[in-house]
């Protein structure tokens, strides 16, 4: 009996076995796939050859799987198995041979500098590299146009269990920030360098930090958001279908939509003991009390670029040598400023001021259940009720305990930190120079 069944085991496993080489060699029988795709190529290539021994040689060449080792970081991908003619070096007579040719070369002059041998494709563009089929390598629709074709043409629906799959335009541009830190100097990273202005113009590091720089209020949004597997995220309140439920869709939806329906909280402690407030995070679809008559204060254009730049930080193994470094950051001292209130504004700028306080202090963002109906102060109204010692030590000790509008609701999510030395005595003159001038006089009674 055992004799019969150790017989009919092995006879499965070799079904098993042969059905798995069918299944991966799905093209030459089903007219799919990466077999199928270079049998296309092949019939391509010497079709566009005239030497005849070329063409004999061209017609030997392996069916196979193509694998690049990009040793270096870490990356093992098989993207050009598929991708038949994507470095136009190699294969420089078919680029033009045919005008319906869906082999085509890598666009732009990336390959250049960039070899596939090197680098591979995954470290930019994202993607599961070891997959050999069109599910399986997590590739990203640009637009609802083009998953619509794809569903109809391939079935897609997202790689199950994968946390990064492939960037669509104009979102890779944040796979340039990872290695050249001179980004924002290279023509092609206009949206990840927009994103970096916006992070600062809006005040993000007030209250997030950057790489460990930045506010103790909430995350850092290098290390934990840009990092942060699905898993760990809560899609319940975001609204997004199933198929769109990732971590790019996940962090835009809080630049156009109300955080507050994102991060709803428990303020009335139904389900805490302590009673849990809502984001601190302004809502950005309405518009600015600086600008009212501008539209909301994030459009869509900068809620991508915004993305864009908080998914550059997405950790990978970048040796040092394939790194090149940007500019050194800007520090106060070496500045030339017109004005101390010029040099102010850089300060209030440069740590984030505007993230409570609004753009140009004319904000007033909202803080859940904080005294005098849940908005920040506005500096240009409140600034002028302070003496100078009186504010130099407000921003240097900060307000670690806010004041609530109801003492039994939650404890308001944002409150002053305590800036100390962090902010030096040059740094923190040009400051109160630059808010003792936009400051409206208090009424003389």
């Amino acid at each position: 009996m055992l004799r019969k069944l150790f017989i009919i085991g092995n006879i499965v496993l070799l079904l098993v076995f042969l059905a798995a080489i069918v299944q991966d060699l799905a093209g030459p029988f089903w007219s799919t796939g990466w077999a199928h795709d270079q049998l296309e190529y092949r019939k391509m290539q010497v079709a566009a050859e005239t030497n005849e021994d070329s063409r004999k040689s061209i017609a030997g060449r392996p069916i196979e799987i193509k694998q690049i080792m990009a040793t270096d970081l870490g990356q093992v991908d098989r993207c050009t198995s598929c991708h038949q003619g994507m470095d136009s070096i190699a294969t420089p007579t078919l680029e033009n041979s045919f005008t319906e040719n869906p082999y085509k070369s890598h666009p732009g002059d990336f390959l250049k500098v960039h070899s596939p041998d090197k680098f591979g494709c995954v470290i930019c563009h994202g993607g599961q590299g070891i997959a050999t089929t069109f599910l399986g390598a997590a590739h990203t629709p640009k637009d609802e146009a083009q998953k619509a074709e794809w569903k109809k043409k391939y079935g897609w629906k997202p790689t199950e269990h994968w946390d990064r799959p492939m960037l669509a335009p104009p979102y890779i541009q944040a796979s340039c920030a990872k290695c050249h830190g001179n980004f924002e100097s290279l023509p092609g990273t206009e949206v990840v360098t927009k994103g970096k202005e916006l992070m600062s113009q809006h005040g993000c590091l007030g209250c997030h930090q950057w790489k460990g720089v930045g506010g103790p209020i909430s995350v850092d949004l290098a290390e934990e958001t840009a990092n942060k597997p699905i898993g760990r995220i809560d899609f319940s309140h975001t609204g997004l279908d199933p198929e769109d439920m990732n971590l790019l869709n996940w962090i835009r939806l809080h630049f156009v939509k109300d955080p507050w329906e994102m991060t709803p909280g428990d303020p009335q402690a139904k389900y805490n003991t302590e009673p849990i407030a809502p984001s601190g995070m302004q809502n950005y679809t309405l518009p600015s009390p600086a600008y009212p008559d501008k539209g909301p204060e994030l459009s869509e254009e900068d809620a991508t670029a915004l993305t864009t730049y908080i998914l550059s930080a997405r950790s990978e193994k970048i040796p040092y040598n394939y790194y090149i470094p940007g500019p050194k950051e800007a520090k106060f001292e070496d500045m030339h400023f017109s004005s101390s209130r010029e040099a102010g504004k850089w300060v209030f700028d440069r740590y984030g001021c505007a993230a409570c306080h609004g753009l140009n202090a004319k904000g007033g963002r909202r803080n859940f259940n904080y005294q005098g109906g849940g908005l920040e102060p506005v500096l240009v109204k409140t600034v002028g009720t302070y003496t100078r010692d009186e504010l130099r030590k407000k921003i240097q000790y900060g307000v670690p305990v806010v004041s609530k509008d109801d003492p039994k609701g939650a404890t308001p999510p944002l409150y002053m930190p305590a800036w100390k030395d962090k902010i030096s005595p040059p740094e923190m003159e040009a400051l109160m120079d630059y808010l003792f001038s936009i400051a409206e006089k208090p009424e003389e009674f």
